[in-house]
């Protein structure tokens, strides 16, 4: 009883300002049969957004009023606690059939070894945080995983990408309010990438105490707040990992649209002081077209990673094993970036070749297919 009161007075006292100033705007609040059918908070929500200057905080009284009334899901989003999880779609058959098919195709013409990694969401790992109606309606993602991987297996290295992350659920692996792993999450697929048969074989199995951890910002507001802003959503720390058991150094380079920038850090957090820069750039400057990392490892391979920004979590750790990464998103390159990476895969400058998208881009987006464009003609590639 006391919490219907509670909200009850709430909306009232949400909706009378909004009335009172309504009948000085130029268009005015008409009662609706929203009222009486149960969708007087949509109302008021479409109201004060139509006809309010501040709108974005009187958005969040409202959403808070939603919350308090037991609604948990705003704008795809679900609200847990202080945390914000976003839903994932269902995946497009035809888009995940072009992707696999990319990717097996790519194996098939590539003279170098691939692997993939498939990365779950966090709706996936942190189940015990979501009600039982979501998880009925929701993807199975580590089913959706294990059958791409069935069809890869034989001419693609997997990486069990969930296993890793799920052993680790307890632990801040996802950011509570941008839709990405923290640099911690990032730190056990690299963990993943490790071992007999995987990616970094040969190497030292990764370990906490060759890195010293920075925690470089306390109040990062990501984007699943800017969509959805709960305001008990509480702020994500961003931290860095510094390789501390050999001495580095580093050159970045990015290219985009033609232009590029260098830096001379794999984490340029200069940019947490311009104003309006994305904080998530301090991990190797942001995504672009083509990123490009040098470092003064003892390692001679290199090494390209066809991947989205979940790739900014776990790449900072493989430059340690690379002379040179080449972090690649399809989504931004153009005409000269395709023949440049085209070129670079004809000529073997890669020793290994690695796929890692979220199972979000791997359901939704073209981007694993565009892969093929990268791949020399067939009489080209048997010339060399």
């Amino acid at each position: 009883m006391k919490r219907n009161v509670s909200v009850m007075m709430a909306i009232i006292f949400l909706l009378v300002p909004a009335l009172v100033l309504g009948m000085g705007a130029s268009v005015g609040y008409r009662p609706s049969a929203a009222v009486f059918d149960g969708n007087l908070l949509a109302e008021t929500d479409n109201f004060i957004a139509s006809n309010f200057p501040g709108r974005e905080t009187l958005t969040r009284w409202s959403l808070a009023v939603r919350v308090l009334g037991g609604q948990r899901e705003y704008n795809q989003i679900f609200i847990s606690g202080d945390e914000l999880i976003p839903f994932l779609d269902p995946p497009l058959d035809y888009q995940v059939r072009d992707n696999t098919q990319a990717i097996l195709q790519f194996a098939e013409r590539a003279q170098v070894p691939i692997y993939c990694m498939i990365i779950p969401t966090v709706s996936a790992i942190r189940q015990q945080s979501l009600p039982a109606f979501f998880l009925g309606q929701s993807v199975n993602q580590k089913q959706f995983i294990e059958d791409i991987y069935a069809q890869l297996l034989g001419q693609v290295t997997v990486i069990d990408a969930y296993s890793a992350l799920f052993n680790a659920q307890e632990q801040y692996i996802f950011y509570r309010t941008e839709n990405n792993l923290t640099a911690l999450g990032g730190f056990h697929l690299y963990y993943a990438l490790g071992g007999r048969g995987r990616l970094l074989e040969g190497i030292a199995r990764p370990s906490f105490r060759d890195y010293d951890i920075e925690h470089v910002k306390h109040d990062f507001l990501g984007d699943l707040y800017a969509q959805s802003p709960f305001q008990g959503a509480r702020a994500d720390t961003l931290s860095i990992f510094r390789y501390r058991r050999v001495p580095r150094e580093y050159t970045v380079t990015k290219r985009h649209n033609g232009l590029f920038k260098t830096y001379h850090t794999i984490f340029p957090l200069h940019k947490l002081e311009l104003e309006g820069n994305n904080a998530m750039d301090i991990y190797l400057g942001g995504m672009s077209a083509v990123t490009t990392i040098t470092s003064s490892t003892p390692y001679s391979n290199h090494l390209l990673v066809l991947g989205d920004r979940t790739a900014l979590a776990f790449v900072p750790f493989l430059v340690n094993h690379y002379r040179t990464v080449t972090l690649i998103d399809l989504s931004q390159m153009g005409r000269e970036d395709f023949r440049l990476i085209s070129d670079a895969i004809r000529d073997n400058a890669y020793d290994q070749i690695l796929f890692a998208y979220s199972i979000e881009t791997f359901m939704h987006r073209p981007f694993p297919a565009w892969s093929v464009a990268l791949l020399p003609e067939h009489d080209e590639y048997e010339r060399n």
